[in-house]
């Protein structure tokens, strides 16, 4: 409650000193603005603005603009300074009460650019570079044309280029990303500042695979957050900065196709841009679309182990073949409205869809003793109906549209955000249809633990049909919607604050945001009551092994066709008899989640090179949760379980979030960077529910926890990054995390719950405490130092070292013996040690050509009950190329390359050479035309 107290007061305060300023007034003060471009027009983020008299600097944001509000009456002389361009040197005067406008064009640096070839990639470097050479804080940063040069479909794939960052994948394409060695529940993704919420329901992560890589202008990473910054970014916050109003018209447009080798089909690709100026730039605009339609899919297979006495033998094993169709939409729109030079509002929004239309067919050996003896075979199909092309329809969708003034008064900046934001996922008639044959003797081949084989004696066990003895297993139809949606409001305040000679800058404000989120299900079982089912059933097989299976010499078989299941009338009474089960209706749940924060911070040059900025943050959540239990009566008693409603429950917590910055200019080429702050990450809504919840597919527990806290950490940065004269950087970096009260999902395999035995049960808890540091480099320029002949080729290059140790751990582990583990040196979960990316290119009178790779090293992603039950995401190593060519300046052709090595998807179960899964999903090929007025 006091801190309570000591947030209102401070708010509060700052509050009414901007009152009181804006009463006093600040009439022998003057304003000066404007916008930063080059002779192309092309707005210059990162500039350097410096008034030579007051000692004073500031730096264009992201579109490139910059403002001084507070000046007093007087001559000055103004520099503006960008790397790779001529620094302009210009006379102003300020007269009291007025603001005074003044855009500056650069030009290009004659002596520079003749050492590099002048192309997009350049332009889009020169832009990214500086802004993140003028940031106060720690940030990578890469631009729409940078993103061009490579071939990613989504924004996920092109984050995994960035220093640092890792991406995990799914059906071949980045869906989750890992800063410095941290899990993607440790990052946060924004677009435009603000928070996007979770399509999926038991997540608060966000899909990067739902933004195409083309709807963005900038993708800006903060490996250091401010007080102005929402905290919940341990690892850091990815900035998605939309495309906004350009100083020029603009009209790009692209339209692509490729190939992909598992479904054997083309895909189809389309985006266009258009941006205007109205009303004597007035009024600017930009909207922008994309379309892409994948038919893609993976070859899998996965398998459980068992050990006994040190020697290991196999407990299940899987064989899965999927066939996809993704659909991705994107939809966005910027509008700019200027009333004067000191009053503007702007409006963003943008949409996204991604349809993924799946079959699976799944081939599963269950309960496999040492003998080899299977107490199941089962022949499974997922689809769904005619109208879902038969398949289960994946819909994903996010939105988020903001509303946003930026005011000046007199000297004190205001500016003003809400927003909406909504993120869903529907999942409507998903249908499962199994035949289980019990009894199955099989002889292993465990001669290649990577990938072991399961023999069956009798080849003809392994054929669905009557003749094998097959019966129908399951038939299943469930309805999922999960839906998030987020209010949020902000307002911020600028105080310029003159020390004697030396400017200052006071940043405050508050900022609440609402969130709620619930999913729905529903979950049926059906019986025929034609006693022929089944034989009508086996006259509807296929065969879905493909000849060219990438996970090895594995058959799927044969499996009742998605099609004769897609039109099984399931809901009439006089063909099937429907049941609820309520064992799989314990995800559902209702969340809300109010975040009140607010901060100060202020910045101050100390010296012409040294700055500092220093702030508070403080953050007040509160909670209010409710989901469903599944009651299993208890052995003996007899009867179904039940579901019932679990009790309300409220929760509310303060954050008090300090942060300490430094950047010191020691050349206009090196910079060095020192910070300290603090961050945290929230449980996840679906954990705080104390559920139970029993899936019959996967014979799984999941089990909820309220009594989980949220993640705190203290870090510290310190960085250098050198700065070529012409075209390049190179960097350093090393980091430092204290992290109390990490969450993981500990997994017992095998395990009873309430007197039964289940293959798997699923608990998160708080695990601990762990100490995380990092190295970080980069080196990004072109050969030309070495003989300018090379100039045209480069190489931008990075590399991670993270390494993570847990202290004060709390899992429940055993040996292989069952004595309880302590002191184990364990490193966090979702910690690779090792990251690097290398990308060797050729740029040359419109020609570019692009070979990048891409490593990643395995690390531990869930704890088990004891170490053999550990599971790994092994270590991947990508190949992609991309060739594009430009001619008479506005026409591009490209071809792209992606996962040239075919890397598969693997984790493996306590050692590297026990396979738990291992996916692959081919060589994907992509070929296009560009337009760019």
């Amino acid at each position: 409650m006091k801190l309570m107290k000591l947030f209102s007061i401070l708010v509060m305060t700052g509050i009414l000193n901007v009152v009181c300023l804006l009463a006093m007034g600040q009439e022998g003060n003057g304003v000066l603005r404007g916008r930063i471009s080059d002779e192309t027009k092309q707005t210059l983020p990162g500039a350097t603005i410096y008034i030579d008299e007051l000692k004073n600097g500031v730096v264009s944001d992201v579109n490139g603009f910059y403002i001084f509000s507070k000046i007093p009456v007087g001559k000055y002389h103004l520099t503006v300074s960008y790397v790779g361009y001529e620094t302009v040197t210009l006379e102003i005067s300020v007269k009291a009460g007025q603001t005074i406008e003044k855009d500056v064009v650069l030009k290009g640096d004659r002596q520079q650019l003749e050492e590099v070839e002048v192309g997009g990639t350049f332009q889009g470097y020169q832009r990214a570079v500086n802004y993140q050479k003028s940031s106060q804080n720690l940030r990578n940063v890469v631009s729409a044309d940078q993103v061009g040069r490579f071939p990613d479909a989504n924004i996920g794939d092109a984050m995994k280029r960035i220093s640092g960052i890792n991406v995990q994948y799914d059906q071949g394409e980045a869906r989750f990303g890992q800063i410095r060695g941290t899990s993607p529940d440790f990052s946060s993704v924004t677009v435009n500042g603000n928070r996007l919420p979770s399509a999926e329901g038991d997540i608060r992560n966000v899909q990067l695979d739902l933004i195409p890589a083309d709807m963005i202008q900038t993708i800006v990473v903060n490996k250091v957050v401010t007080a102005d910054m929402d905290a919940d970014a341990i690892g850091g916050s990815v900035n998605l900065v939309t495309k906004s109003a350009p100083a020029k018209r603009i009209l790009n447009a692209s339209v692509g196709t490729g190939w992909n080798f598992i479904s054997e089909r083309m895909q189809v690709n389309a985006a266009l841009t258009y941006g205007d100026n109205f009303w004597n730039n007035k009024l600017g605009m930009i909207l922008s679309a994309s379309y892409q339609n994948s038919p893609i899919g993976s070859d899998n297979i996965e398998f459980v182990w068992k050990e006994d006495d040190g020697n290991v033998y196999l407990e299940e094993s899987q064989v899965r073949q999927y066939f996809v169709q993704r659909e991705r939409q994107s939809y966005s729109a910027s509008l700019g409205y200027r009333f004067n030079l000191n009053h503007r509002i702007d409006f963003k929004g943008i949409y996204n869809r991604r349809k993924d239309w799946e079959n699976r067919f799944r081939q599963s050996i269950k309960d496999i003793n040492e003998e080899g003896l299977a107490k199941k075979v089962v022949f499974q199909t997922k689809g769904g109906t005619p109208d879902n092309k038969n398949a289960r329809l994946e819909l994903q969708q996010t939105m988020d549209f903001a509303l946003n003034g930026e005011h000046l008064f007199r000297t004190t900046l205001l500016n003003w955000n809400v927003s909406y934001a909504q993120a869903s996922e529907k999942r409507p008639n998903e249908r499962y249809m199994g035949y289980v044959k019990e009894k199955v003797q099989f002889t292993p081949d465990l001669s290649d633990l990577r990938k072991p084989y399961m023999v069956a004696k009798n080849e003809a066990d392994m054929l669905l049909g009557a003749a094998a003895g097959y019966e129908l297993d399951e038939l299943t139809e469930q309805q999922e919607d999960i839906r998030e949606t987020d209010f949020k409001g902000s307002l911020n305040l600028n105080v310029p604050v003159r020390i004697g000679y030396e400017t200052g800058n006071l940043k405050f404000g508050a900022k609440v945001v609402a969130k709620s989120k619930k999913r729905d299900l529903e979950f049926y079982e059906y019986e025929s009551l034609n006693e022929d089912f089944d034989q009508e059933s086996f006259r509807h097989l296929k065969d879905q092994t493909r000849s060219d299976f990438y996970a090895g010499n594995y058959r799927a078989g044969n499996f009742v066709t998605k099609q004769y299941l897609g039109h099984l009338d399931l809901n009439n009474a006089s063909l099937f008899e429907k049941k609820e089960v309520p064992d799989e209706l314990g995800g559902i749940f209702k969340a809300k989640e109010t975040v009140s924060s607010g901060f100060v911070r202020y910045d101050q040059d100390i010296t012409r090179r040294l700055n500092a900025t220093v702030g508070i943050r403080l953050e007040n959540t509160h909670l209010k949760y409710r989901g469903k239990k599944l009651e299993i009566p208890a052995k003996g008693e007899g009867g179904d379980p039940t579901l019932t409603d679990t009790p309300e429950i409220t929760d509310s917590y303060l954050n008090v979030l300090p942060s300490v910055l430094l950047k010191y200019d020691a050349t206009k080429s090196l910079i060095f960077r020192l910070s300290y702050t603090n961050t945290i990450a929230r449980p996840k809504y679906y954990d705080l529910v104390p559920h139970v919840s029993i899936s019959r597919k996967d014979d799984e527990v999941s089990l909820g926890n309220p009594e989980l806290k949220a993640t705190l950490s203290h870090n510290v940065d310190f960085s250098a990054e050198y700065f070529f004269p012409t075209f390049g950087m190179v960097s350093a970096g090393v980091y430092y995390k204290r992290i109390n009260d990490f969450i993981v999902d500990q997994r017992w395999i095998d395990a009873d719950y309430e007197g039964t035995q289940y293959g798997k049960v699923i608990k998160p808890v708080n695990a601990g405490k762990a100490d995380l540091i990092g190295v970080e480099f980069s080196w990004q320029r072109d050969f030309g130092f070495i003989a300018p002949a090379l100039r045209y080729f480069g190489l931008y290059a990075n590399y991670t070292y993270t390494h993570s140790k847990i202290t004060d751990f709390r899992l429940e582990r055993e040996d292989s013996e069952g004595n309880k583990l302590e002191n184990e040196d364990l490193p966090l979960a979702g910690s690779p040690e090792h990251i690097a990316n290398v990308s060797l290119y050729f740029e040359r009178k419109g020609l570019n050509v692009r070979l990048s790779y891409n490593f990643a090293s395995d690390f531990i992603d869930e704890f088990g009950g004891n170490p053999f039950e550990d599971r790994y995401y092994d270590k991947v190593n990508y190949l992609d190329l991309n060739t594009s060519y430009t001619f008479a300046k506005h026409y591009t052709v490209f071809a792209e390359a992606n996962n040239l090595l075919n890397q598969p998807l693997r984790y493996y179960q306590g050692r590297k050479d026990l396979t738990a899964q291992a996916e692959y999903y081919g060589v994907k090929l992509n070929v296009g035309f560009k337009v760019n007025f």
